[in-house]
């Protein structure tokens, strides 16, 4: 039998994707499908992106009651959600302080973050600066030089990571740096439901029983958005008009007291997240968002030059809607495929240990790894699990040295101790 020439499945759902949507996950300079952790290349990517849209066509479904969803029913219905906005803001806004630490809370809750590891300023209902995003590829080359345009990079037995030039070294990173801010995606996008949690619904209902209907809607409505409205979603991740959330950290890379200052408060984390959101389910993504960013930055490269290439060209506003299309079903691939073990009561937390030590490994290693992660062939999926396997043993190894330094030292260690502690184990607090 003839291979299949294209990934795109729809499980015979009427619902179809934006064409324009699936000319661009057919194309191979598309932005994953040259990236060498998909090893089938647009086929990997129409494979994960559609089953991702197959998920969001169902929860929209099972919201509106409807058994299928034309484009004329799906536009009334997001017309009329975006028209309850007003509703939610003014509910909110009476209970602004509550929900904000009601986010902070289920979102520290949801990703097991160690204590004191980040300080969390969250920012319900507030306008969004998009002033500073960043919408296109800055050029870091100096006046004059050309970066070459490289060929697609394969491994195969002869691939050798001594062999690379610097060209081929940032490609690499680059290729990583985007598949990392797609975990992180999928793991934030995890936000926009946790209003769903039974603990977090109840102190919800309590501040008033709309609000939990509305939001379920309304995410529902915007996820299939993502992937029906190409025009839409182009200008807004073009322009940033109509954006609804943002997430900064300070202090940024590269700035004084990035890497070793901590603040006035010895006790405090060294690391603030200034999280911004339209409506509670935003903020919580932003939250998220800035969680799993202050541990992917253990991924990026430790020559400043270099990483500052990377940040420039791959961390754009414009390439997060394929990011929060196609990284929840490879951070779900990623969760599927890590060990038993990782999810026992006793190893709460443990996957923050273990996400900074999988960031940390070389480009190349990194990227082969995930490819076995986000495979069809179980057999290679085993290869990505006997890793993960390695890598959890040993971040529980550091677990426990950081537990057990805590018990010995008490928890009111200052900064300076606690990250000479950490460096001894091989890394540094998320900065």
């Amino acid at each position: 039998m003839a291979e299949k020439l294209e990934q795109i499945d729809y499980g015979g759902r009427p619902e179809r994707m934006d064409p324009k949507l699936e000319k661009k996950l057919k194309d191979p300079e598309g932005l994953y499908s040259k990236n060498p952790a998909m090893k089938k290349g647009t086929k990997d990517v129409q494979r994960l992106v559609s089953s991702r849209f197959n998920k969001v066509a169902e929860k929209l479904r099972s919201v509106t009651g409807l058994d299928s969803l034309n484009a004329n029913q799906v536009q009334r219905f997001y017309m009329q959600m975006m028209s309850n906005i007003p509703v939610i803001m003014n509910i909110e806004s009476n209970n602004r302080e509550a929900l904000q630490n009601l986010a902070v809370k289920a979102s520290l809750d949801e990703t097991e973050v160690p204590e004191n590891w980040v300080k969390i300023i969250p920012e319900l209902g507030s306008p969004i600066d998009t002033s500073n995003f960043r919408y296109e590829p800055e050029d870091t080359e100096e006046e004059g030089d050309e970066e070459e345009k490289l060929p697609k990079m394969g491994f195969d037995s002869s691939f050798e990571i001594d062999d690379l030039t610097d060209e081929e070294q940032l490609e690499l990173e680059k290729h990583k740096r985007n598949i990392i801010n797609a975990i992180m995606q999928g793991a934030a996008k995890k936000g926009h439901y946790l209003f769903q949690k039974p603990s977090v619904k109840r102190e919800l209902d309590r501040i008033s029983p709309q609000l939990f209907p509305l939001y379920l809607a309304i995410m529902a409505v915007n996820d299939y958005m993502y992937f029906t409205a190409e025009d839409m979603i182009e200008m807004m991740s073009g322009s940033g008009q109509g954006v609804a959330g943002k997430v900064e950290l300070d202090p940024e890379d590269g700035e004084e007291g990035g890497e070793d200052g901590g603040g006035e408060d010895e006790n405090e984390s060294n690391t603030v997240i200034k999280a911004q959101g339209l409506i509670f389910p935003i903020l919580c993504h932003e939250i998220i968002k800035g969680i799993e960013e202050s541990k992917a930055r253990h991924g990026l490269p430790k020559d400043p030059s270099m990483r500052e290439k990377v940040q420039k060209q791959v961390d754009l506003l414009s390439n997060e809607p394929m990011q929060l299309r196609i990284g929840p079903e490879i951070y779900e691939k990623i969760r599927l495929a890590l060990p038993d073990e990782m999810y026992d009561d006793e190893n709460r937390g443990l996957i923050n240990w273990f996400q900074i030590l999988l960031y940390q490994i070389p480009a190349d290693d990194f990227l082969k790894i995930i490819g076995n992660a986000i495979s069809e062939d179980d057999t290679i999926v085993k290869k990505a699990t006997s890793k993960f396997d390695e890598i959890m043993r040993e971040a529980k190894k550091m677990k426990q040295e950081f537990d057990d330094y805590r018990e010995d030292n008490g928890s009111d260690d200052e900064d300076d101790d606690l990250d000479d502690f950490l460096s001894g184990l091989g890394i540094s607090r998320p900065k």
